[in-house]
């Protein structure tokens, strides 16, 4: 079993729909050839007693063209049916099929379902052999012929003498000028026949009716020892047909039935994880219910020569299983090319893309199980075309009702074409953050924080104001500091620059936007403000850098001799130390020197001292693991800065007199 697994789930996956494909093929080809619906296995053609069997092309350019095609062919076929009767052929049972087909060629069937139209026929073809071996014979002499309709020189629509049964002229279609028997034949000449049907054929023949003796009769692969062995309680009619037929049929249907059903549960058993290959495998049960209806089911029907209401009913159900898994093929076929195109390498998975192009997939299989369902429908003969036009009338009410789904729809569409976020991007939407999971026909699912899964409408969605911030090419520091108001001038004036000198230092800080300000006296502290960019895009790292930076800042403030300031009204009993007095005394000597020098960065350093720092803090942290050992023989930029100034100021010291 895992072997059969591993061969269905592979490419062999597609070496097995081809041949179920191929057998697909042949058997609708095959289903179009005249069926010998009244043969059974018998002599050949050639043996002795067999008739010639050419036949002679009809005519309807006139009203007698028309008659005199019908009493000739219908004379042929009752001939070869009455010879079938006493000695089957193959060949005579595809003799009486297209002579059957001749008859049905002389009816005007367009009132008639298409799924229906060769039952109804072959039906209405016995019904009239029944009328005309019952009335009197029409003299051809007396119906009008083509030069009489050109002198208009007799009606256009002849009646048969004594019946309900007329010949009429075709008004529009592709047989158009034609002259047939009217539509109205299918339902008249039944009506008709059943106030005759007491009168005896003319001929005599050895049965009562063409129409009963239709229905007894069986095509060539229904053996004449089972026409034989059927008990005679079920020779009776059900549904104007054998009650051994109609059990015979619902068999055949029970038993695809059952091997539906195990195919569907092996399909299942094996079904693949990829998309693409499940999809193939899915194709499977569409492609061999389309194989059975139209190979074995239909072989079956035939040769058992259904009539009346079970062929109706068996023709009724052939059809919907027909269109109904050439719409499920169909739904699987567009979806299968758009996963084949999904799996190309410039197309993730589940990107974006991924799910827009599912997305149009599904739009089109739905476009296509409809139009196949419609034509389905105008085959059963359903007012396909008044069921359309009702849509005009009640548009607006279907309008209205699917406006939601409509919006969604369009709301999925405006997402895919602007593009504010993808899948796996990370965002902020209506005051909510999450990262974006799946773009569908109506929704859009978010994975929140707190990893439950928040699904928002398409249309919502698309109308909010989205914060991408999978799409910033750097992440903002923004931050307050506070410190105590017993910070001296010059102490503030070295932290403000010890802390801008850090962020120029940094190597993941951005030195262009570096912006560290005195920005005002809050309630309890000295506040600067720091906003700068970390060159980073993904949210861990820069949780990490922010981290750095603000411990640096606390190395920078304490290292000045001053404080934070503590947001409370705390009272504390108790002596105070009070400040670093020589820490206060270097920072201040530090900015006296830096103002005498005229190297006071305020209000900014200069671009010399800029080019000078960047880059020459640690980054990682000298004994982090990261670091390695690149930085361990580096100096500082801060240590360089104050060795330059060091080495400035005693050189101008030496140079001084005295």
């Amino acid at each position: 079993m895992d072997d059969f697994e591993r061969l269905i789930k592979g490419t062999a996956l597609r070496r097995l729909l081809m041949p179920l494909a191929l057998i697909l093929i042949v058997a609708t080809l095959g289903a179009g050839a005249p069926a010998a619906s009244m043969a059974e296995p018998g002599d050949k053609a050639g043996a002795p007693g067999t008739r010639d069997l050419s036949f002679q092309s009809i005519r309807t350019d006139s009203p007698r063209d028309t008659l005199e095609s019908f009493l000739r062919t219908s004379g042929e076929l009752s001939d070869a049916i009455l010879q079938y009767r006493s000695k089957k052929s193959v060949e005579l049972a595809q003799h009486i099929a297209v002579l059957s087909g001749q008859v049905v060629a002389l009816i005007d069937m367009s009132a008639v379902p298409s799924a229906s139209r060769r039952e109804r026929g072959a039906e209405t073809a016995m019904v009239l052999l029944d009328v005309f071996g019952r009335i009197e014979p029409p003299v051809l002499e007396e119906v009008p012929d083509v030069k009489a309709i050109a002198n208009d020189e007799g009606p256009v629509v002849w009646h048969v003498p004594n019946t309900l049964i007329k010949i009429a002229p075709i008004e529009e279609g592709p047989r158009k000028g034609e002259f047939l028997f009217g539509a109205d034949t299918v339902r008249a000449a039944p009506r008709f026949f059943r106030g005759i049907e007491d009168r005896p054929l003319t001929p005599r023949m050895p049965f009562d009716t063409w129409t009963d003796m239709s229905r007894q009769i069986t095509g060539p692969l229904i053996p004449a020892w089972l026409v034989q062995a059927v008990p005679k309680p079920l020779m009776s009619t059900w549904l104007d047909t054998p009650a051994w037929k109609v059990l015979l049929m619902i068999s055949v249907y029970a038993v695809a039935l059952l091997l539906a059903i195990l195919l569907h549960r092996l399909l299942r058993r094996i079904e693949p994880a990829d998309r693409l290959n499940r999809l193939l495998l899915r194709m499977v049960m569409p492609i061999a219910v389309l194989a059975a209806v139209t190979w074995p089911i239909l072989t079956i029907s035939r040769n058992l020569n259904l009539s009346g209401s079970a062929a109706y009913i068996d023709e009724f159900t052939q059809t919907i299983l027909i269109y109904v898994a050439w719409a499920w093929l169909s739904w699987l076929f567009v979806r299968a090319v758009f996963e084949a195109v999904i799996r190309s390498p410039q197309i993730s998975d589940e990107s974006y893309d991924a799910n827009m192009l599912r997305l149009v997939s599904s739009i089109l299989g739905v476009i296509g199980i409809i139009l196949i369902l419609g034509v389905g429908g105008h085959e059963l003969g359903l007012p396909v075309m008044s069921i359309l036009a009702g849509f005009g009338i009640g548009g607006l009410a279907v309008a209205l009702a699917i406006r939601p789904t409509l919006e969604n729809l369009i709301g999925g569409f405006t997402l895919y074409f602007d593009k504010p976020v993808r899948v796996g991007d990370f965002c902020t939407f209506g005051g909510q953050t999450g990262t974006i999971e799946k773009i569908g026909i109506r929704s859009t699912q978010i994975r929140a924080m707190d990893r439950t899964l928040i699904s928002v409408p398409n249309a919502q969605f698309a109308d909010m104001q989205l914060v991408n911030w999978a799409r910033c090419d750097q992440m903002l520091i923004n931050e307050v500091i506070g410190v105590r108001y017993e910070t001296t001038p010059d102490q503030l004036r070295f932290v403000l620059a010890k802390i801008r000198e850090m962020l120029h230092s940094h190597p993941r800080i951005d030195p262009h936007t570096v912006r560290v300000r005195f920005a005002g006296y809050g309630d309890s502290s000295l506040n600067i403000d720091l906003r700068v960019y970390a060159r980073t895009r993904e949210w861990n790292d820069f949780f990490a850098i922010r981290e750095d930076v603000f411990l640096r800042i606390y190395d920078i403030v304490t290292g000045a001799g001053t404080s934070f300031a503590f947001p409370s009204r705390t009272l504390y009993l108790g002596r105070d130390d009070g400040l670093d007095e020589s820490a206060r005394h270097t920072a201040e000597q530090h900015v006296r020197e830096w103002r005498r020098s005229g190297r006071l960065p305020f209000p900014r350093f200069s671009e010399k001292q800029q080019e000078a720092l960047e880059g020459g803090l640690d980054y990682p942290p000298r004994g982090s693991y990261e670091a390695g050992g690149e930085h361990l023989e580096a100096a500082s930029g801060s240590e360089r800065l104050s060795k330059e100034v060091d080495e400035s100021d005693d050189k101008r010291d030496k140079q001084t007199p005295t």
